[in-house]
């Protein structure tokens, strides 16, 4: 019996040291964890108070009543005020750097504006986001993106700080291992004692930044920036929404390369989406705006001799990827770890103050395929594809479908040998057939010719419309 009995605990230890151990790969991921423990984020919790809200305004409707120049100062005179309390806070952050108390009468003064202007800010915001929405949703039934009069999926986001993101490279490659989202109240303190933490582990290193948006339901978006900016953002979170019903934003987790796809397709055509809605209903600013980034396309004067050239961050922060790139991939880790920190410097003293830049920085920002920091070939690729095609909707629906690389290069081959992809009927789009029967603000399409606008539209849609009906009907016998 005694014996038996050592073997059942002999048993029972070894069961219980089995059940413990976990896989290297495991432990690693809860020491990233760890070094963020108590500052995640509650996406189940916002939601459910985003989407209350939502559901309020839309019975409410606090928009309703007003007329096109009413809805554009409500909007501007709302991203005034916010870029105003920006400034108010920094002043406070200033005033408490110097050791000047709360009850001083400047401290007392910029307190009371702020408490008056964050009033204001939260009576007006559920009418400014509506304002947005329903322009950008106009914009996109124009576009093609509607089902009847309506936006498919509707446009819905809200003004608010997003939450911060914590992403984890090796030291070795750029590459995302690990990431998660943070509460936006995180302090610069924790942020450095948690990127600290992941640093400590092997061949790791970590990055905690700011988001300017998130593709929840409704979608996060910052108010502290430009209009412009504003639209394309909304724009930029609805494009995400618009594929996650589709494989391209089914798989954007998937790999790094789909990521990147993601997030350049988004960038595209919210930018594209942004700019038409600043055109429509805040011409003087698209004018001003606008005129300025063509004006900085064609200038590029030739520097003054014996002067030297203006800085150029877009130059600059490419010239760097390419270098870590490459003393990565010589294994030289060290000596790009250097590099790095000299050319944070080096922004920093040109006026851009960069906190971090090391594997994670680029990790994350490479994702975006057409930032300086990503030296993926995914971003060209899709900026020619977009440029190739006839529209905007073209472009959507061409990439919406696309699982890999190898898609989007086969797609990039046809177009540029004159082909559109071929239609798949296994891919029809249910919302395809009301598309096409619904009369359309801008009559021609495709670049059909020959006919007038308004005769060009209809002959088009006819046509797609029998051409589609004929082949689910081959399809199903």
């Amino acid at each position: 019996k005694a014996i038996l009995g050592r073997l059942a605990v002999l048993f029972l230890a070894l069961l219980l040291l089995g059940g413990g151990a976990l896989p290297a790969s495991q432990v690693r991921v809860r020491a990233f964890a760890m070094a963020v423990a108590g500052s995640g984020f509650n996406l189940l919790a916002w939601e459910a108070h985003a989407l209350w809200d939502k559901a309020i305004a839309l019975v409410e409707q606090p928009a309703a009543g007003l007329g096109p120049e009413e809805r554009a100062a409500l909007v501007k005179g709302y991203l005034a005020r916010a870029v105003r309390i920006g400034e108010l806070e920094q002043q406070l952050a200033r005033l408490a750097s110097q050791g000047v108390p709360l009850d001083a009468s400047e401290t007392q003064t910029i307190l009371a504006e702020l408490e008056t202007l964050r009033a204001r800010q939260a009576e007006e915001r559920p009418a400014v986001e509506q304002v947005i929405q329903d322009q950008v949703g106009w914009v996109l039934v124009e576009q093609g993106f509607g089902a009847g009069p309506y936006p498919a999926p509707p446009v819905q986001f809200t003004f608010t700080e997003p939450p911060k993101k914590l992403v984890v490279s090796p030291r070795d490659r750029i590459d995302i291992i690990y990431s998660r989202m943070l509460a936006a109240e995180i302090s610069l303190a924790q942020i450095e004692s948690a990127e600290r933490r992941i640093a400590q582990q092997a061949n790791a290193v970590g990055y905690i930044t700011e988001i300017g948006g998130l593709g929840a339901y409704p979608t996060m978006v910052i108010d502290r920036a430009s209009l412009r900016w504003v639209l394309s953002t909304v724009a930029h979170e609805w494009v995400h929404n618009f594929l996650v019903f589709f494989p391209l934003g089914w798989n954007y987790f998937a790999s790094q390369d789909l990521t990147t796809m993601n997030e350049t397709v988004a960038e595209i055509a919210g930018n594209e989406i942004g700019d038409r809605v600043l055109r429509l209903y805040y011409p003087e600013i698209a004018r001003t705006e606008l005129a300025q980034d063509e004006d900085a396309q064609t200038s590029a004067e030739p520097p003054i001799p014996g002067e030297p050239p203006a800085f150029d961050f877009q130059v600059e922060m490419r010239k760097t990827r390419l270098k870590v790139d490459r003393l990565l991939a010589e294994g030289k880790v060290a000596e790009a770890e250097e590099y790095m920190e000299q050319r944070r410097q080096f922004f920093v003293e040109n006026g851009y103050p960069l906190r971090v830049l090391n594997q994670a920085y680029f990790a994350f920002h490479g994702s975006y395929g057409t930032s300086p920091a990503s030296t993926s070939p995914i971003g060209p690729k899709l900026e020619r594809l977009r440029a190739l095609m006839p529209d905007l909707e073209t472009f959507l629906s061409t990439v919406r479908w696309f699982t890999s690389v190898d898609d989007l290069d086969q797609a990039l081959a046809e177009v540029e040998e004159g082909r559109l992809p071929p239609f798949d009927e296994a891919r029809l789009d249910p919302m395809e057939l009301i598309w096409v029967l619904r009369p359309h603000p801008h009559g021609q399409r495709h670049g059909a010719t020959g006919l007038g606008p308004e005769l060009a539209s209809v002959a088009q849609r006819i046509a797609l419309a029998t051409c589609r009906l004929h082949r689910l009907r081959l399809r199903d016998g």
